[in-house]
C-alpha cells in the first residue's frame, strides 16, 4: 500500500529565506577566499608556475568575486522603520533562480582553481561559462525571440481555416 502523496513545497517566510541566503552567501565566500589563497600561496611559495598559471588563477578569482557580489546585491534587503525584515531579496537556494548559476561559476571556478595546482590546463574549464551563458541566452530569449510567430502569419493562417472546407477522402 504505497500510497504517494502530492508534497506540498512549504512556504518559507523571509526571515528565514534572510537567514539562509546569508549561510550561503557566506559559505561559497569562504570557499572562494580559501581556494584563491591556498592556491596563490602554493604557486607562489612551493611551484615554479608559468604566466599562463598566474592568468588563470587571476581570471578564476574574478569570476568568483563577481558571482559573490552579484549573490551579495541579489540579496539585499527591504526594511520597514522598526527595522523589522520586510524582504528578503532574491533567493539563493532557489533551484530556478539566477543565484544558482552565481553558485555554478563559484564551484567551477574554485574546482578549477583546485585543479590547476596537478595541471594549469584545467583553467581551461572556465571557458565553459561563457559557453553555457551562450547556450542559455539563446535558448531562453534569444531563440524564441527570434523563430516566434508574427501576428500576421496567426491571421493569416486562421482566415485560410476558416475559408478551406475540410473533406473527407473515402476510399473503397
Amino acid at each position: 500500500m504505497n500510497q504517494q502523496k502530492s508534497v506540498k513545497r512549504a512556504t518559507r517566510g523571509q526571515r528565514q529565506i534572510y537567514e539562509e541566503n546569508k549561510q550561503t552567501l557566506l559559505c561559497y565566500v569562504l570557499a572562494s577566499i580559501c581556494s584563491s589563497v591556498l592556491v596563490f600561496s602554493l604557486n607562489y611559495f612551493l611551484f615554479l608556475p608559468q604566466k599562463g598559471a598566474w592568468i588563470g588563477l587571476a581570471l578564476s578569482s574574478a569570476s568568483q568575486a563577481f558571482s559573490v557580489i552579484l549573490m551579495s546585491m541579489m540579496m539585499k534587503t527591504v526594511r520597514n522603520e522598526r527595522n523589522q525584515l520586510v524582504d528578503a531579496g532574491l533567493d539563493l537556494n532557489d533551484p530556478n533562480a539566477f543565484g544558482e548559476y552565481c553558485k555554478d561559476i563559484v564551484i567551477l571556478s574554485v574546482s578549477a582553481q583546485l585543479l590547476s595546482l596537478i595541471w594549469t590546463g584545467f583553467f581551461f574549464v572556465l571557458l565553459s561559462i561563457p559557453f553555457f551563458t551562450l547556450y542559455k541566452l539563446w535558448t531562453n530569449i534569444l531563440g524564441p525571440w527570434f523563430f516566434r510567430p508574427t501576428l500576421d502569419d496567426d491571421e493569416k493562417e486562421d482566415k485560410k481555416k476558416q475559408k478551406k472546407p475540410k473533406y473527407v477522402h473515402v476510399r473503397r
